[in-house]
């Protein structure tokens, strides 16, 4: 290097080489070419002037670097009040604290909830052996300066025995091959809530600056880390009050579709709507195609549905008082049955090809109770018409009222008696009561004419229709199974008269039907055969004289005795002989059969084991029957 004698502007060449920033090296080669220079008697002030010059350089320079790191402090301090998020914070600290102290790793452990505390960052780390590590609170370096509030380090961290070691933090630091570490205090207010650490993988004595320095940065790191907590909590609290506040807009915008629609469909209803504008009011409010079905399955308004499974599944479902679904490849259905409190009345059916939303179900509910009271209203005014028209039919059935006056009212009840072709009687099983007036009102919708309960049973007057038309739509009806009631139909000309003699001959069908045990069957009155003989006296004596002659003596024995030989032998003629049947449906022993078999062979001879003749013991036994079974019947 030339000489590089200092300027001399400010007349002292010391002051001069600190204002050029000269090193120390050459402040010492300035020195020693003073010394050439100058006389030896001039040599010790060259040497004090050289030694201020150097503590000053010094003093000089350790100021520059407490600047420096001051403004390294307040960059960081911007840095980290610009980051939001707890792990970008944790991160740049661990970072900057390497970097500022040159160290080869750095690491924060936080307090966790439990009061332990854990290794949420490193940086420098050779593998991920120091995260997530946890250690308790009063355990290694880290618990002494949590115990303590102050810095701690260690020259050699695994070899010092002044803080209490655990496995697992011994075998991290063994395996980052940690030797200096130096961990400081992350202070929030009160409370520590942490350590920052750095630390060598050497031995490595930590001064008084660097404890300083980490402290500081320690300082900043606390207060960011705490607003960043804080910060995630506001947004977090924000999510939260936004989704309250979503949560509440669209339960608003639920109750005001409800409250809209509820509004729509009383106005329907209090202009006289029926089940057609209800739907077209819901698939305008669902934008779904939505049908109404009465209790028998039958569509009554709305878009023809395609549902899941077919609609005859979803109405074997609808007597639960839940909506419920079905879902397939090609859609979702909903079925929302219409309750009322004499029970099922039907439902609404939406179809779509898309998952139809709970709000959907919500609405169609809505709908649900608008279709009841559409049904409500329906029967009131069928109940009232019934009356009248029951009335009507009582009086029609009655013989004491004349046929003007029955043709007047019936004329007024809206019955027209010249157009009655046939008369059905249907007989309500004792389990279902209710079933015949049902299926009375269903016959007449669908083949036309008028129904009316009548004494015991409900009778139904048909128009246009022959009795063997209404037969086989029962039985198409029934698909079959049996009917909730014994149907008995006679044909009918027309008129009061023929129809009151039609009602006694389809009275008297089913009163056969039922003594037969063929209840839940319905039979054409020209169906009776031999059994209308025993419907007048002139036939129940002749019935009664062929019972006498074939089966009297055994009659007469049972009735002495209180026996029930007919019975058995019934049973067993029922059996086609067959003993062990015989025995298991009277729940007797074979010899008791075969003593009460030679009873009757006694009492009638043996002809009844003839098969030719035991046709006529048959029939005997069974016109026996229905004669005891009609006897109220009778007259």
């Amino acid at each position: 290097m030339a000489d590089r004698r200092p300027n001399s502007s400010s007349g002292n060449p010391w002051l001069d080489m600190l204002a050029d920033g000269r090193t120390s090296a050459e402040i010492e080669k300035y020195r020693r070419l003073r010394l050439t220079e100058l006389p030896a008697h001039e040599h010790q002030a060259i040497e004090v002037q050289a030694s201020q010059t150097l503590a000053l350089r010094d003093r000089l320079a350790e100021q520059q670097r407490h600047a420096d790191e001051l403004r390294v402090l307040n960059d960081l301090a911007r840095r980290l009040a610009s980051l939001r998020a707890s792990s970008e914070v944790l991160q740049e600290v661990a970072v900057q604290a390497r970097r500022l102290l040159g160290v080869d790793v750095s690491y924060i452990m936080l307090t966790q909830a439990d009061g332990t505390l854990r290794i949420d960052v490193a940086d420098g780390s050779m593998g991920s052996s120091l995260r997530g590590i946890r250690l308790p609170s009063d355990s290694g370096l880290g618990g002494e300066v949590i115990r303590t509030g102050r810095p701690v380090w260690s020259k050699a961290y695994l070899n010092d025995t002044c803080f209490p070691h655990t496995p697992s933090s011994d075998a991290a630091a063994a395996d980052e091959r940690l030797g200096g570490i130096l961990g400081v205090p992350l202070i929030a207010g009160s409370e520590t809530i942490g350590v920052l650490f750095a630390a060598d993988r050497r031995s490595r004595l930590f001064v008084t600056r660097e404890i300083e320095l980490l402290a500081a940065l320690a300082s900043h790191a606390a207060v960011a880390i705490t607003n960043a907590h804080l910060f995630e909590q506001y947004r977090a609290t924000a999510r939260d009050l936004q989704n309250a506040y979503e949560h509440l807009t669209h339960t608003n915008n639920v109750r005001q579709r409800a409250i809209e629609l509820r509004e729509d469909l009383t106005s329907v209803i209090i202009h006289g709507g029926g089940f057609q504008e209800i739907a077209v009011t819901l698939e305008d409010a669902l934008d779904t195609p939505v049908a109404v079905f009465d209790h028998l399955g039958k569509r009554l308004a709305g878009s023809p549905v395609g549902m899941p499974g077919g609609v005859g599944e979803l109405l074997g479902l609808a007597n639960d008082p839940a909506p419920r679904r079905l879902r397939d490849e090609h859609g979702e259905g909903v079925i929302v049955p219409v309750l009322l409190r004499s029970g099922y009345a039907g439902c609404l059916i939406a179809a779509s090809p898309t998952p139809i939303d709970e709000e959907a179900v919500r609405l169609l509910t809505i709908g649900a109770a608008s279709v009841a009271l559409v049904v409500m209203s329906e029967r009131s005014l069928a109940e009232a018409e019934l009356r009248n028209r029951g009335e009507v039919i009582n009086a029609l059935l009655s013989s004491d009222i004349d046929e003007a006056t029955t043709r007047r009212r019936a004329r007024s009840a809206g019955i027209d008696m010249d157009r009655i072709t046939a008369v059905a009687v249907l007989d309500p099983c004792p389990e279902d009561s209710h079933g015949a007036v049902q299926w009375g009102q269903r016959i007449v919708s669908e083949l036309g004419g008028w129904s009316a309960e009548y004494s015991d049973h409900v009778v139904a007057l048909i128009a246009g229709a022959s009795p063997a038309e209404v037969q086989d739509r029962l039985t198409s009806l029934v698909a079959g199974g049996e009917l909730p009631c014994t149907v008995g139909v006679a044909s009918c000309p027309g008129g009061s008269r023929a129809a009151r003699d039609s009602h006694e001959k389809a009275r008297q069908t089913a009163t056969v039907l039922n003594a037969l045990g063929r209840s839940g069957s319905c039979a054409q009155a020209s169906e009776l055969g031999v059994y209308r003989g025993l419907f007048n006296q002139a036939g129940r004596d002749e019935i009664g004289a062929f019972v006498r002659l074939t089966i009297g003596p055994l009659l007469d024995h049972d009735r002495r005795r209180q026996r029930t030989l007919a019975h058995t032998l019934g049973v067993y003629l029922d059996q086609s002989r067959h003993h062990a049947k015989t025995c298991s449906e009277l729940h007797i022993h074979a010899n008791t059969l075969y003593q009460r078999l030679e009873r009757v062979t006694e009492l009638i001879g043996p002809r009844w084991k003839d098969p030719s003749h035991s046709l006529e013991i048959q029939l005997a036994l069974r016109l026996q029957r229905l004669l005891e079974t009609l006897t109220p019947h009778r007259g």
